[in-house]
């Protein structure tokens, strides 16, 4: 065969494999840039998601501001804009012992029942914020999740009963500053894998948005196991002087 056929089939393969290469590559980047279609506004995470390391570390290794060592005197004020407000870094509740650090939570894309949903990242230390959520003393929901039974299960106390309505939250910001929130009602447990439509619904109502300053706290039930979720809706009170 002459040196013109060689040279012209290898230019041929050379054009295929360029092709190859570049449909390869817009398929990555368009899988990159492709929106979640399942992340909703604010996503319920399922009780007995798995923390990333990622996650664990960075509770282990967030510095939290020194917080009032008591809420018993309180100002009664107004909840800030969602502008003037920061991120939660420490939370607690002086009725049971509970203090423990708040770091924002990730999430992944995952595949449930050949749906594609988003699960959240809790961490294993301490407890998780739904970063989609308000913020510390602000108008809207601050929404808060916890292991009850994996890690150090900062949130068995909830799964256990142990929290009860007029109870105190102290909810303490990036900057220091500390919010009190009071208990207004502990749910009943919630199905997650058998939930029908009216309990997803209810799940969804515990963490909307509105136009009061509250915060939810999401606790897997019961404390041996995750089959239910538990909330835990507090009311703003003021500011711990």
């Amino acid at each position: 065969m002459t040196q013109a056929y060689y040279t012209t089939n290898i230019l041929r393969r050379g054009w295929s494999l360029a092709l190859l290469l570049a449909l390869f590559l817009a398929g990555c980047q368009a899988a990159l840039n492709e929106p979640v279609a399942a992340v909703p506004d604010t996503p319920v995470p399922p009780a007995a998601v798995e923390p990333t390391a990622t996650s664990a570390t960075t509770a282990k290794s967030t510095p939290v501001p020194a917080a009032p060592a008591s809420a018993q005197t309180t100002q009664a004020t107004e909840p800030l804009a969602a502008d003037e407000a920061n991120a939660p870094a420490q939370l607690r509740i002086p009725a049971i012992g509970l203090d423990v650090v708040v770091s924002p939570m990730g999430w992944w894309v995952t595949e449930i029942n050949g749906t594609r949903t988003t699960a959240w990242a809790l961490p294993e230390a301490g407890v998780g914020w739904h970063p989609n959520s308000a913020r510390a003393g602000s108008v809207g929901n601050v929404v808060i999740s916890g292991h009850q039974l994996l890690g150090d299960a900062p949130f068995a106390p909830l799964a256990l009963g142990d929290v009860t309505t007029g109870e105190e939250i102290l909810l303490t910001d990036s900057e220091g500053q500390t919010f009190v929130y009071r208990v207004t009602a502990v749910s009943e447990p919630q199905p997650i894998s058998t939930a029908s439509a009216e309990e997803l619904a209810l799940a969804a109502q515990y963490t909307a948005q509105g136009d009061s300053a509250e915060l939810t706290l999401i606790s897997g039930w019961p404390d041996f196991s995750s089959t239910h979720r538990l909330f835990v809706s507090a009311e703003f009170v003021g500011v711990a002087e």
